[in-house]
């Protein structure tokens, strides 16, 4: 069946969100709150958390938590509307489409990550996207979250029914206040049967905020979640983006970028489980740190006795500058099926002193000569990125 292609109203018009109440979302904090308040802090030696020294992060400094956060998004055509295409917050949304509940937390589970249920119990803003049936939006919605006081605790949900195809850019910010900052946030994307989604994520911080942002998805059958991701910035920067394989011949891709500074710490996690036969994945995260900076890259590649015929991917990249980076890299791999293709690489390495003297040579001072070898040890993955505008994005980033 052809899809309907339809427009946004500009590409620029964006919209700030209410931040309206629930009954429902009440209902569903309350029931997550007991599992929150109950669940130990993590720790460095804990699997999940290794390498990063979390034990450092006191959450009592950020009480209450009362969120004070800012959600902007694209403006949607009347043509859009009239088809079922729903942008809302996810407040709004769980009082107007009870089928929402449906999906809140189907995909996440809160008695496993101490910061998911942080996000269930506390959450009071977040954005919904729905997208019916046999529709294709050509161009991308926008999303802009931009954290604006001591704490930013979202849950956001997407929802794209059969034959429907659309591109998301979900981009975090924040406004310095000076003192620490903490954002959690969820964001749980459904693709149903044979639709696609490109989801790009992009946070761009200031160095005090903690950040604990999770993306998890669900794919269908001959459904497909394109993951196009950046971190930058912050004081803890950790994003962890989980994809399941539910239904058969579903796919995922997962390009991931990070640049450390300063004396940051990025936490990537990637994490796939092939529930279903004749699945794909290829994953490439690459990253980079200078100054004191640290990071940490786990990749799990999960295939249970049902995900015959998986063929799956991982492959991690690292470049040093400096002798006081610290960088770690755990890509792994659970197989229990016995028909499957899955391997996983991973480099971790200092920068070529000789590449340096060369470009030194032809006249570069050595902060250029840096600057040139981190742009090309990005361009390859950046042109990888479908979005133009984000390509752009990417490299402004690099270049600071």
């Amino acid at each position: 069946m052809l899809m309907k292609e339809q427009k946004l109203v500009t590409s620029n018009a964006l919209k700030e969100l209410p931040q309206a109440k629930s009954e429902f979302a009440d209902a569903r904090r309350e029931h997550a709150l007991e599992k929150f308040n109950s669940m130990p802090m993590p720790r460095e030696k804990d699997e999940d958390w290794r390498y990063t020294e979390i034990e450092k992060l006191d959450l009592q400094k950020f009480l209450p938590f009362e969120t004070n956060a800012k959600i902007f998004v694209s403006g949607l055509s009347e043509d859009l509307a009239r088809h079922g295409v729903i942008l809302s917050d996810i407040n709004s949304a769980m009082e107007k489409y009870p089928a929402t509940l449906n999906y809140f937390f189907k995909g996440a589970s809160i008695d496993k990550d101490k910061f998911v249920a942080l996000s269930a119990a506390h959450f009071e803003h977040g954005y919904f996207l729905y997208m019916p049936k046999n529709l294709e939006v050509k161009e991308p919605i926008r999303i802009n979250l931009a954290a604006e006081g001591k704490n930013s605790v979202l849950h956001n949900l997407v929802i794209i029914e059969p034959n429907s195809r659309v591109d998301v850019v979900e981009e975090y910010t924040n406004k310095d206040i000076g003192d620490e900052q903490l954002n959690a946030c969820v964001t749980e994307v459904f693709a149903n049967t044979n639709s696609r989604i490109n989801f790009y994520h992009v946070n761009n911080w200031t160095g005090n905020v903690y950040n604990f942002t999770n993306l998890i998805g669900t794919a269908e059958r001959n459904a497909s979640i394109n993951w196009i991701s950046g971190c930058f910035g912050g004081k803890l920067n950790r994003l962890k983006i989980d994809t399941n394989f539910n239904g058969q011949g579903s796919s995922c891709t997962n390009l991931g970028t990070f640049l450390g500074k300063g004396k940051e710490h990025i936490d990537f996690t990637t994490n796939v489980c092939h529930n279903a036969e004749n699945t794909t994945n290829d994953i490439l995260v690459d990253g980079i740190l200078r100054d004191e900076s640290s990071s940490v890259y786990r990749g799990l590649i999960r295939i249970p006795k049902e995900g015959q015929k998986t063929n799956s991917y991982l492959a991690n990249h690292i470049l040093k500058l400096g002798d006081k980076t610290l960088a770690n890299s755990i890509p792994s791999l659970k197989i229990d099926a016995n028909d499957v293709k899955a391997s996983h690489g991973a480099t971790v390495g200092q920068i070529n002193e000789e590449h340096l003297f060369y470009l030194m040579s032809r006249g570069l001072s050595r902060q250029e000569a840096e600057r040139l070898i981190v742009e090309g040890f990005f361009e390859p993955i950046i042109q990888k990125i479908p979005l133009e505008e984000l390509r752009e994005r990417i490299r402004e980033m690099v270049r600071r």
